[in-house]
């Protein structure tokens, strides 16, 4: 953790790098090496700690842990994390109650991906549940994956299921083959138009492996209408990160929020420096009335999000940035008093969402509208790309002057409800 880069102004909060996660009611314990959360939903025996760090970007204070130096917190964080895997891994193949393998793309550096975990951890029982190993660069330890059969694989949020070569399909494939009993729970789904037309490789692939489930609930109408064209048939599940829905969190006062707003500023995949433009527009319109909040939940945004501070000359009173990677309870509990939430990330702006903040996302990709059209609000709460200056700064007007229209967390929680009985009607029941 050394000195940040960037344009000298503001102050940074880096999350927990120890990739370890609270429950809902969990507080901060105090430890030597600076906080530590209750134990790790992933493993239920990981410990690890918080480095609390408050830093001018390029300048400013530090407030480090008080034993131990930089380097040596570094390598105690490292040593936490190889015992964490080491457990994982022995829970994984040799616990005999670990039998619901939860499946998806996990690892530090993007909030929404851990989001999907946490949420499946927290909806079923832990004592059953493992999430899935993978080791690209270990052929040994691999091949004692491929051979622990679990009974049930659960594939869970995020849009796992598309045309490209990323070796998930190769895996649930193999599960499906070995006779375990594959899930689909608020999975989006993507293939190009190419894709669909001549029916690819991949295509014909998901839809056998769909064939074989007798559970396909998927993440929104899109996705669904996608499953049917296979020939299969699906329903709507919502977003699996719904789950993580809790009545404690939402601010249910809206006059005792602060005069704050949330920013989430990213990579938008497609015409980067006509988003960034409108979006300095926006937030030199806003920094005069407001104090900014930035949220990074994927690593890689970070320089964009520097970019635009750089470029609007925020003064350095005006914003501070939240790094949020692995904590979507703590990415909540930050947003939960903001006045506002603008966001590009589906998973930044939709907890914005369950935490009962007024909201607007960016749609840079068609899986946010696949979110957000079981909420019954898509073109309200949606702005799609490209967007130029003076419509953005036209709906984030409408959201400060009629935030009451912006908000769904009580759609939310009824969505929240149904997906928790479906899954303790697959894997609790009886």
């Amino acid at each position: 953790m050394g000195r940040a880069a960037g344009p000298g102004r503001g102050s940074v909060r880096r999350p927990c790098r120890g990739g370890l996660r609270p429950s809902p009611a969990g507080g901060l314990l105090r430890c030597r090496a600076g906080f530590r959360r209750r134990p790790c939903l992933r493993a239920g025996i990981r410990a690890s700690h918080r480095a609390s760090e408050a830093s001018g970007i390029g300048g400013g204070v530090r407030l480090w842990p008080r034993s131990g130096s930089q380097r040596d917190i570094q390598r105690r964080e490292t040593r936490m994390g190889k015992t964490g895997k080491a457990a994982d891994l022995l829970n994984f193949l040799a616990n005999p109650r670990k039998d619901i393998e939860i499946f998806g793309m996990f690892g530090p550096g993007n909030l929404g991906d851990e989001a999907m975990l946490v949420a499946a951890l927290d909806s079923l029982p832990r004592t059953r549940c493992t999430p899935w190993q993978s080791y690209p660069n270990r052929p040994l330890l691999n091949r004692l994956i491929r051979n622990r059969r679990h009974r049930d694989l659960l594939v869970g949020g995020g849009t796992l299921i598309h045309g490209g070569r990323t070796g998930w399909l190769d895996y649930v494939e193999m599960r499906s083959r070995q006779g375990a009993r594959v899930s689909f729970f608020g999975t989006g789904m993507a293939f190009t138009d190419a894709q669909i037309a001549g029916e690819s490789e991949a295509f014909r692939r998901w839809r056998a492996v769909l064939e074989r489930s007798q559970e396909v609930h998927l993440r929104g109408p899109q996705s669904v209408a996608l499953c049917r064209h296979m020939g299969v048939q699906a329903d709507i599940f919502g977003d699996f990160a719904f789950l993580l829905h809790r009545p404690d969190i939402p601010l249910r006062d809206h006059g005792a929020r602060r005069d704050a707003i949330g920013l989430n500023v990213g990579n938008c995949l497609g015409d980067q420096a006509a988003y960034e433009e409108a979006c300095i527009a926006l937030v030199r319109h806003l920094q005069s009335r407001h104090r900014l909040v930035f949220y990074v939940v994927v690593d890689t945004d970070m320089a964009a999000t520097r970019r635009v501070i750089e470029r609007a000359a925020l003064p350095e009173a005006g914003f501070s940035i939240e790094r949020h990677y692995v904590d979507p309870y703590g990415f909540m509990h930050s947003v939960r008093n903001l006045r506002a939430f603008i966001g590009l990330k589906l998973h930044a702006a939709g907890l914005a969402m369950i935490a009962g903040v007024p909201a607007l996302m960016i749609a840079y990709q068609p899986k946010s509208r696949d979110f957000m059209a079981p909420l019954g609000k898509t073109d309200h709460l949606l702005i799609d790309l490209p967007v130029e200056a003076g419509e953005l700064l036209s709906r984030a007007t409408d959201l400060l002057d009629r935030p009451e229209d912006f908000l769904v967390e009580d759609r939310i929680a009824s969505i929240a409800a149904a997906q928790r009985e479906k899954l303790e009607a697959v894997y609790m029941a009886g």
